[in-house]
């Protein structure tokens, strides 16, 4: 942009690179230090002789902290003004210029130039547009192409765009970036939907899903609020069937949810299960979840079709992207957890100490260690026999009541313990050995 300088006398100083900001007309001295930052500053001749005469290098030091473009002398004998502040020009990085002519042609002249007319911004919008199409991949790739076309940089979030044509330009733009990253590379299938990406977001490893974030806010997914899930299951075996009702559930579920709340609801298939999020701003706390569980139970009765069972885990809050992931992962261990046709994930925080405490390597190993002979028996064998010792450690050691939980006879509750015993080569009556292994079948219960 420093063309727009060109048909000046520059007197001392470096030729500014831009952008810029605007042009003001100084009259007093004292206001160069207000001048916002990438400004030009047309100085009257009266403040052009001040300057000239006794000010300039002040002058020169309030522009150089208000992080002003460059000062623009008017008047007649300016050029022994810029020789005499021609060192301390080049060390504050301010250009000095000199002007003849009419002051008011002169600032409109240059305000045009700096905001740019309206075929000059239509010119760069294409140019940046081609850009950005021929750019394609990630957002920073495609942000340097479209700014290495517009000559201005793209506003970070929150700031102001420029004025004038070239702000408008510059928003058309930004826009059309946004939407280009949230489409991907050129080589990505076309028209991804919100709820294919939240499936990614979910199931993705995480750098993966990390990677994806962009793009997500770019469609209006609200990856940075604080959410909840709600993971819905059929109650029924693998198969067609269960993907058909799946099917039909997703098709009403995410509308039914905010006919029921409100339009912070999203939804998404993830492996066998339907996966509603609620996301808000603020974290609603205890209150928040037992909102959500209100509204589980509502979103059952809506969605349920005629002779079918579903089954939902709700999850405490979490932030972010990845609180988004966790959130996904309670919902599942609710189901895990508990039989019932709403699950709530433990409210009194035991699960959540058990899944952190399990995430480190010594727990994750000592717990394998004390399981490994279970865990090594093929099919569902691990995850039928951790769920029987489990429940019968959880009912202190009472087969009938353990019996009655998992919907098996006593008998053989107690045959599966005695081979459970043997396996192990555990004593369950010692009160040590019972805790441990009552702790290693809670953790390693959701990984099964």
């Amino acid at each position: 942009m420093a063309h727009i300088l060109e048909d000046l006398q520059r007197l001392a100083g470096p030729v500014p690179a831009g952008p810029f900001s605007g042009v003001r007309l100084v009259e007093d001295l004292r206001e160069v230090a207000r001048l916002p930052a990438g400004s030009i500053a047309v100085l009257t001749a009266a403040a052009s002789r001040a300057a000239g005469s006794y000010r300039l290098d002040v002058a020169l030091r309030d522009a150089a902290a208000a992080r002003a473009a460059a000062l623009v002398l008017t008047g007649p004998d300016l050029a022994e003004a810029g020789r005499s502040a021609a060192t301390l020009a080049e060390r504050s990085g301010i250009g000095v210029y000199a002007a003849g002519g009419d002051l008011a042609a002169l600032v409109v002249g240059l305000e045009r130039a700096v905001a740019g007319d309206a075929s000059d911004a239509l010119a760069r919008t294409v140019a940046a547009v081609r850009a950005v199409l021929r750019a394609g991949g990630t957002p920073e790739r495609i942000a340097e192409a479209a700014t290495g076309a517009l000559g201005v940089p793209l506003p970070e979030e929150g700031a102001d765009a420029p004025g004038g044509h070239l702000g408008t330009a510059v928003e058309v733009v930004a826009r059309f970036a946004e939407l280009a990253a949230a489409a991907g590379p050129a080589d990505e299938p076309a028209g991804r939907s919100r709820a294919q990406l939240l499936t990614e977001l979910l199931v993705a490893p995480e750098k993966q899903a990390q990677e994806l974030a962009p793009r997500a806010r770019a469609l209006g997914l609200p990856v940075d609020d604080w959410h909840v899930v709600l993971r819905l299951e059929p109650v029924m075996e693998e198969g067609p069937q269960r993907y058909a009702l799946l099917d039909a559930v997703a098709a009403r579920a995410v509308r039914a949810a905010r006919e029921i709340v409100g339009p912070e609801w999203n939804g998404a298939l993830a492996g066998d299960a339907l996966v509603v999020v609620r996301s808000l701003p603020r974290d609603q706390g205890r209150a928040g979840l037992r909102e959500a569980a209100r509204d589980a139970a509502r979103l059952l009765e809506r969605v349920r079709p005629a002779g079918a069972e579903l089954r939902c885990g709700v999850s405490t809050a979490h932030r972010g992207l990845l609180g988004l992931r966790t959130s996904a992962a309670e919902a599942r261990t609710a189901l895990r957890r508990s039989p019932a046709p709403l699950a709530v994930y433990d409210l009194a925080g035991l699960d959540r100490m058990l899944e952190e405490w399990y995430a480190s390597d010594a727990a994750h190993q000592a717990v394998r260690e004390l399981l490994q002979p279970i865990l090594d028996l093929k099919g569902d064998r691990p995850a039928h026999l951790i769920g029987i010792l489990r429940a019968y450690l959880d009912h202190h050691g009472s087969p009938a009541r353990a019996a009655e939980e998992l919907h098996m006879h006593r008998n053989a509750v107690s045959r599966n313990i005695r081979r459970i015993e043997a396996l192990l080569h555990a004593d369950l009556d010692d009160p040590q050995q019972r805790l441990a292994l009552q702790l290693a079948c809670r953790a390693a219960r959701p990984a099964l």
